[in-house]
């Protein structure tokens, strides 16, 4: 008997930010003899024929502070579709409007509520209200955030380090798992590498430092340009490449004059840039996981990181690559000097990266993800039994079902 999944997703276009990415992942893979998906969203997939599944677009309105992100209203038209599925398990992906649906409405209807903790919400607040304000109003936004995930009956987290952060703010350590995140086979690999891809906008011995993401303020650009400063002072034959499309393009661009910005890129012509660069340089302190280091690992590029969030588990300080504390920009530097200047070292680093993400392949994660939908689905058996007055619900967790 197939299981029915509701998901509800604030973001399904293709390759939009890295949640898009994950969803796309999980989504293409899913085993239809399994599952039968409905996705609720207010962002759907320009080509939805892609995706062997139902998808209802529900109403929105536009965020003016977040370009191109779209907040779901779900009204009646959603609980009308939900109703008409009855799904075993609801899916949801974000603290927003349709998050708190999901979870009323699992709570309502006795149906397990799970999410996958896709962004650190509380390490985005001093992007947004700045430090000052963070401490100020920063708990009471905090609590409010983490009340979705309090409230749900699972919560996959990406790393221990982000499960620890969530613990700190209240969430039960019994209503979460780590879940990670993986590469599909093949996608990335130093096979990629195409000397002559940069030739003409590159001088052809000039070291290339790579900077991928989706250019937003979260993603600490101003670290960025401090990095990308000390560098032209320290070695004009480096060239740093920034690959990713965002509100703060035109700002790095005015700061980063000798940089090359290649805008937004996927599939090969994303891995050909990776396999085709040095190092991969990522200070953003707000991932809850990082997909662009396994990727950056996965192509044979030594990654320095910043040490927080998703890839200070990932990254093993000075064997696959340097773990630097958020905002030491002469750190950052001095590591990937140390790597373009020490070819020995640089293949050691390039190897063992490579290595620690071979094991991390998306068949593995994805079955693991369809075995915890399948056992929280089984766990969760409900009798109603029905008194002269009102219907008393017990959650049975025999193995044997009800």
């Amino acid at each position: 008997m197939r299981r029915k999944i509701a998901l509800f997703a604030d973001v399904l276009e293709e390759n939009f930010d890295g949640v898009s990415v994950t969803l796309h992942k999980i989504l293409k893979n899913a085993p239809t003899d399994r599952f039968e998906f409905l996705i609720v969203t207010p962002h759907p997939p320009l080509e939805p024929h892609r995706l062997p599944h139902s998808i209802h677009t529900c109403k929105f309105i536009r965020l003016p502070f977040q370009k191109g992100y779209r907040l779901g209203i779900p009204g009646k038209e959603v609980q009308q579709v939900l109703d008409e599925f009855r799904p075993d398990l609801i899916h949801f992906t974000s603290p927003s409007l349709l998050g708190k649906f999901a979870i009323k409405y699992g709570k309502k209807n006795h149906i397990p509520v799970i999410n996958i903790y896709h962004t650190h919400f509380p390490a985005y607040l001093k992007y947004y209200i700045g430090r000052f304000g963070d401490f100020l109003v920063g708990r009471m936004i905090k609590q409010s955030v983490m009340w979705y995930y309090r409230a749900a009956d699972l919560t996959l987290v990406p790393t221990k380090p982000i499960k620890k952060d969530l613990m700190k703010l209240g969430v039960p350590k019994k209503k979460m798992k780590v879940w990670g995140r993986a590469i599909e086979t093949g996608s990335y690999h130093p096979d990629f590498r195409d000397e002559k891809l940069f030739d003409l906008v590159v001088p052809k011995e000039n070291k290339k430092v790579l900077f991928v993401s989706r250019l937003i303020k979260e993603k600490d650009m101003p670290a960025v340009v401090k990095i990308y400063n000390k560098l032209r002072k320290a070695d004009k034959s480096i060239t740093m490449v920034v690959t990713g499309e965002g509100p703060k393009r035109e700002w790095l661009e005015d700061r980063m004059r000798k940089a090359i910005f290649t805008g937004k890129k996927t599939g090969e012509d994303l891995a050909r840039i990776y396999a085709s660069s040095d190092v991969f340089v990522f200070p953003s302190s707000s991932e809850t996981f990082g997909n662009v280091v396994i990727e950056a690992m996965a192509s044979g590029l030594p990654v320095i990181s910043a040490d927080a969030g998703g890839p200070s588990e990932i990254i093993r300080n000075k064997k696959n690559g340097f773990l630097v504390k958020t905002g030491k920009t002469k750190e950052f530097v001095r590591c990937i000097l140390q790597l373009l200047n020490d070819r020995k070292l640089h293949a050691e680093m390039s190897e063992a990266a490579r290595n620690s993400i071979e094991s991390r392949t998306i068949e593995s994660l994805h079955e693991k993800l369809w075995e915890i939908y399948e056992k929280i689905i089984h766990d969760y058996h409900s009798v109603t039994v029905i008194t002269s007055r009102h219907p008393v619900v017990l959650r049975v967790t025999s193995s044997q079902g009800v």
